[in-house]
Parts: C-alpha cells; structure tokens; sequence
C-alpha cells in the first residue's frame, strides 16, 4: 500500500451552512458514467488492511466483523493490486492472483472494485521491463492494454463494476508540469480500450483533495477523462499531522470533492481516520465521530455511490516497520513515529486482541441506515 501523502486527509459534516440545495447531477454522457453494473443507491465497503499474519484471536474477529458487516448492508469490496504482481515477467500473467481476491468477495455477495494504480502516491509501479519509461510511453501503454484484454472480462465476471488505474498521481502535479497530460493520456487511452471490451465498466484515476489548491487545473483536466470522481479522504492531515480536522474543515473538504466532480458520481476510495491519543491529540470517539459524520453527509447526496473504509484492523508493528523503510534518510524521527501512530491506530478493530473500536457499531449502524 501507497499512501505517504493521504493516509491523512480528512473530513467531517456537510449538514449546515456548507450544503448546498441546487446541486444536481448531471446526465450522463456515457453508459459508464451512471455505473450500470454496480446496483442501485448507495454502497459501503471496506479493506481488511495489510498485515502479513494476525493473532488467533484477530483473525477471528475480522472473519466475524466482516460477516456482521454484510448482514447489515455491505454490498462493496475493493481489491487492490500491483501490475508487476500480474506480469511477473513480460507476457506472462498470474490470473489467479487477480481471481482469487476477487472471487473472494463476489462469492460473499460483494461487488468489486478494483484499484490497479499504473501510477501510484510515491511514483510508477511498472513491470521491471518497462522501468524508466514514461508513463504516455506507447509501448506501455500497449502492454497495459493487453493487461487489460484479461483483466476487465475477469473483472466484469465476479460483479466488478469500476476500476482505478492511478492512484494520486496528482501528488507530482506540483513539481512535474508535464506530468497531468501524460497521465491523461495514458486515462483516456485505456478508457477507450476497456470501452471498447465493456462499455459500462467505469474507468478513472483517484486523486487527492490536499493536492486541490496547487494542483486544481491539471486535476480538473484528468476529470475529463473519467467517467466517475475518485478520492481518498481522511480525518486529518500531515502537517500538523496531530490535529484532527474540524468539522468546519470537513464540510470545507467534502464541498470541494462534490463541487469539483460536476455532476459525475463519486467514489471515496479510501475514507478513515486514527484513534491514537498518545502523539496525536485523537481518540476512538473522534474516530467514530468522522463516520458518523461522512456517513450522514453521503446519505443526503446521492451522487456519492460508494465509499470504502481504510481500514478494519489496525497495521500490525511488522506492517508498519515494512512501510517505515519508504521514508528517507532526512524525515525526523519524531514525524516517522507519528505516522506509525496512524497507522497502528487507523483500524476498527485492534490488531493485538482483535477488540471492536467505537467506531465499529457506528459503522454497522450506517450500514443498515444507507441500504434502505
């Protein structure tokens, strides 16, 4: 998992001053816009997380919180995985590492969405035999077609209904001018290719809403080539990365995603927020209180289809000491640690017993609010 520059970035309510009545969605332009294959209203799902390996009694706890979770309305999963894990080498494909994971929540009645990011919030993530090539690079972008040619049918055949292709790259925006039109092409090529295979599969890129302010016109140009909006918002941000968003700020934020969108559906691919009150000033109410409020603002626009929550189980120390090694030699100890924090706090559950958060019932009982 890549998420150095949104693991937190937040939101909380929309319900007063912020909401505004006249805004409507706009008519579709193509089939995939008005997600066919994903049922009606609003949905809900959520990644289990990373851990390498759980405790016993984690391990059956997240095998009952995810069964507690369908019963009360959960109808969404994500799957998320690297191209060089599906192209070990070229021309050669491990389908079932896609086919598994996918077949997992199709077989408990979850519809999947799939984050299969080309570019991802720390840079490309290419096969080794297209290191270093750019990523409009013809010949990469024919390899990712032919990716596709597998992908998409397997994807559409367990209930799959849209599929991410970037995630942030908005993130380089800033200091890479160049860098928005070449992901756009490689978007709108590959939109037309998956079109050209299954018209009512959604394609599009996720973004950043902290990247809005530096980056808002190569975003918007990105915009044009998807058929649905994408984002990943959290409860607080990295600098200061100890003060939980207020909910002036959320509503502020939310605003922007639904006012940059234009009419196009939405998809929160990564939703969340820490409960760590040690190093950083939030707790587990703060924590059920950003659901509680991204959850009631959802339900009062329905042109938000789907939001996945990061994560259920906290990252295990092992998790974290992997994604630590990301870092470079300049970061203070003291952000490294804060971040860890985030991480080790990010869940539902706690990864050393497995025990629910306060959050956890609040999830459950917006689970059952948006099904009906």
């Amino acid at each position: 998992m890549r998420l150095l520059a949104t693991v937190i970035l937040g939101m909380l309510m929309l319900i007063s001053a912020g909401y505004k009545e006249d805004r409507q969605t706009a008519p579709a332009s193509t089939s995939a816009e008005v997600l066919p294959l994903l049922a009606p209203g609003q949905h809900l799902g959520m990644i289990t997380g990373f851990n390498p390996s759980q405790p016993a009694a984690t391990a059956d706890s997240t095998e009952a919180r995810r069964a507690e979770a369908r019963a009360a309305g959960m109808t969404v999963g994500r799957v998320q995985i690297d191209w060089p894990e599906l192209e070990p080498a070229e021309g050669q494909y491990d389908e079932a590492a896609l086919r598994d994971q996918l077949r997992e929540l199709s077989e408990k009645g979850l519809q999947p969405f799939l984050t299969l990011p080309a570019y991802d919030s720390d840079g490309p993530v290419l096969p080794a035999y297209l290191a270093g090539k750019n990523i409009d690079d013809p010949e990469l972008i024919s390899r990712f077609k032919a990716l596709m040619d597998w992908v998409i049918p397997m994807l559409k055949s367990e209930g799959g209904w849209g599929i991410t292709i970037a995630n942030e790259p908005d993130n380089f925006f800033a200091e890479s001018p160049d860098l928005a039109a070449r992901i756009y092409t490689f978007l709108a090529e590959t939109r037309q290719h998956i079109h050209e295979q299954s018209p009512e599969m959604a394609v599009t890129v996720t973004l950043n809403i902290g990247n809005m302010a530096a980056s808002r016109t190569e975003m918007e140009l990105l915009r044009t080539g998807m058929d649905v909006v994408c984002f990943n918002l959290y409860g607080s941000g990295l600098f200061p990365i100890d003060q939980p968003y207020t909910a002036a700020e959320i509503q502020a934020e939310m605003d922007a995603v639904l006012d940059f969108a234009e009419g196009k559906s939405v998809i929160f691919q990564e939703i969340g927020m820490h409960s760590n009150t040690d190093l950083l000033n939030s707790s587990e109410d703060i924590q059920a209180a950003f659901f509680d409020t991204f959850f009631a603002r959802m339900q009062q626009e329905p042109m938000i289809r789907a939001a996945f929550i990061f994560q259920l189980v906290d990252w295990s120390p092992e998790a974290i000491a992997v994604f630590n090694t990301i870092f470079e030699e300049d970061v203070p100890q003291s952000f490294i640690d804060q971040y860890s924090a985030v991480l080790g706090s990010i869940g539902l559950i706690r990864y050393e017993d497995g025990q629910q958060k306060a959050a956890w019932g609040r999830v459950l009982y917006w689970l059952e609010v948006l099904r009906e």
